[in-house]
């Protein structure tokens, strides 16, 4: 007899919901069937055929929701050699790590790696090209910054590249010169476009681009690392926040072939915005798989590589306020065509100078096409002003920040501008104004690790053991709802996701302990043993394999 049922009990099962918790969750092909008592469920699949699966006492939560992480960047960091701190404290340490690794590198090949933060180096200053120098004059060396939004090079490769003291800035970016004018190897933001000039995808003005070129087959690579690093992290869906032609037509292959296995919202760049509207498309187009979400906008910099817009400027810097990547009648404009077609928009803005451009396009927007329930986000949304919060909660647009960021990055923040850094990520402030709380991890700049996110979240503590904005702690129940149905909402899926209820599809988490049982220390530390997705197991600690990825890589 064919089986029709899944049954998981025998542990605490976590719904997200108005029940709270249940006993036993029934599962029927991909759907939630029945969410209740063990006996309902028992009596509910009656004769059926029905796989019973003990939980042996660990906890079942819905799949976690990651609304902003980059997938296939994802696993193009984890190709590359990792610069992160505190593995690596010093430009001495980059310059040794990549000369171990580049001894391996192939003719026509480039040394790269990812992950340095110039204000954790013991130098507490950006690499420049003479110092990648020392790792190979024979090779292009790359080097990306934590955020993403920068990139150091040797000379040899901004040579290739061709970028000279002639080159301008870039609108939207800058190129890093010596006191004589000279590139010193550093590109920042939209000047990150010199890579895909002559092979790749070129963006503009419309962010930082994160889209390197490569072969289809290693894109295929990408998004497997990625979605293999999300997995086992108990991620089941993700919004990926920059979706260009590379990666959609990466997310489709992956899929037409089976190798996709969990759900990803694509957040279109708003380099596509004219063409898309020529199209007719709205958000929602696709399926419960692969569906077009938003469209992503980007309003300036990075505050951890310094390129921010904030009205405070920066200690660390000769930048005292960062930049715009638009000027704020072009953002509007382009805000404003992207509201009156149907599109949910998220905005990059970290600075209070950025967010400001945010809120005035979604008063404009609401002013000219009302529409409700809209749910216009501002991404990571940094260090907004006081008077901001007001505006926020007014206008019903939601912030996604990301809690790692103040553990990793918090310090160099408060260093960087002052008593007003720990007001990064001001969870609290929202909380005061019924703001929803949606956790996200900005993978790879941050790991895709919920557990370490909602851990951060509740305790605001750092990399160095310190407490960052005590007044804006969150409640670990609030926390961990902001990973799930909160998370779910952000992307306007809660009708499919983010909880276990009747109807819902069947995507889970199993962690090893309960986490209100244990202590907040502790959550960080749980074991994710299982991951589900449409009713079916996609990852199991004990292989440590993503289990469907390696049956379909068999046939």
């Amino acid at each position: 007899m064919q089986q029709e049922f899944r049954l998981f009990y025998g542990g605490t099962i976590l719904t997200m919901d108005e029940k709270e918790t249940v006993e036993a969750v029934l599962v029927k092909e991909d759907k939630i069937f029945f969410a209740g008592s063990l006996e309902d469920c028992n009596t509910k699949a009656g004769n059926s055929e029905t796989e019973k699966i003990d939980l042996e006492g660990r906890t079942l939560l819905p799949g976690f929701i990651d609304p902003h992480a980059h997938l296939m960047m994802l696993g193009m960091c984890h190709t590359w050699i990792d610069l992160s701190y505190p593995k690596v404290q010093s430009i001495e340490d980059i310059i040794e790590q990549l000369s171990r690794h580049g001894k391996n590198v192939k003719e026509g090949g480039i040394i790269r790696g990812f992950g340095f933060d110039q204000r954790n180096l013991k130098e507490k200053r950006y690499p420049t090209a003479a110092d990648l120098d020392k790792v190979s004059t024979e090779y292009p060396v790359q080097i990306m910054h934590v955020s993403g939004h920068s990139n150091v090079v040797n000379s040899l490769f901004l040579e290739q590249l061709g970028v000279d003291a002639a080159t301008p800035n870039p609108e939207g970016g800058a190129i890093g010169r010596d006191e004589n004018g000279v590139p010193n190897g550093q590109l920042y933001d939209s000047a990150n476009d010199f890579f895909a000039k002559k092979t790749g995808v070129v963006i503009g003005n419309n962010g930082p681009n994160i889209h390197m070129p490569d072969t289809p087959e290693n894109l295929q690579t990408l998004v497997k690392v990625g979605q293999e690093q999300c997995l086992s992290s108990g991620v089941t869906t993700i919004n990926d926040p920059q979706v260009t032609k590379q990666e959609m037509e990466s997310f489709t292959e992956a899929k037409q072939s089976g190798l996709l296995k969990m759900r990803i919202a694509m957040s279109y760049l708003s380099t596509y915005l004219d063409e898309l509207i020529n199209l007719g498309f709205s958000s929602g187009f696709g399926d419960e798989q692969l569906f077009l979400s938003s469209i992503k906008f980007y309003s300036d910099g990075s505050l951890n590589s310094g390129t921010a817009y904030l009205s405070m400027g920066y200690s660390d810097s000769n930048r005292t306020q960062g930049y715009l990547y638009h000027e704020p009648e072009e953002f509007k404009e382009m805000f404003v065509n992207a509201h009156k077609q149907g599109f949910q928009t998220i905005t990059h803005a970290q600075g209070d100078g950025a967010i400001q451009l945010v809120i005035d396009s979604v008063r404009e927007a609401q002013k000219q096409f009302p529409r409700n329930d809209v749910r216009h986000r501002i991404e990571h949304c940094g260090l907004p002003s006081r008077e901001q919060i007001n505006d926020i909660a007014e206008l019903e647009i939601w912030p996604v920040p990301q809690p790692q960021h103040v553990y990793q990055f918090g310090e160099g923040v408060v260093r960087a501008v002052g008593e007003y850094g720990k007001n990064y990520s001001p969870y609290g402030w929202f909380k005061e104004k019924s703001i929803p709380i949606v956790l996200s991890s900005d993978a790879p700049v941050a790991p895709p690790n919920p557990l370490l996110a909602i851990y951060a979240s509740v305790t605001r503590s750092t990399l160095q053991e310190s407490v960052i904005g005590e007044e804006h702690k969150i409640t670990l129940e609030e926390a961990i709802k902001g990973y799930t149905i909160e998370a779910a909402k952000s992307i306007h899926q809660e009708h499919l996701i983010g909880s276990i209820t009747e109807g819902k599809l069947a995507d889970f988490v199993v962690l090893s302990d309960n986490p209100y049982e244990v202590s907040i220390d502790q959550v960080k530390d749980l074991i994710v043993t299982e991951t589900w997705v449409a009713g079916e197991k996609v990852f199991s600690k004990e292989s440590q394999h993503v289990l469907i990825i390696n049956r379909q890589d068999e046939v």
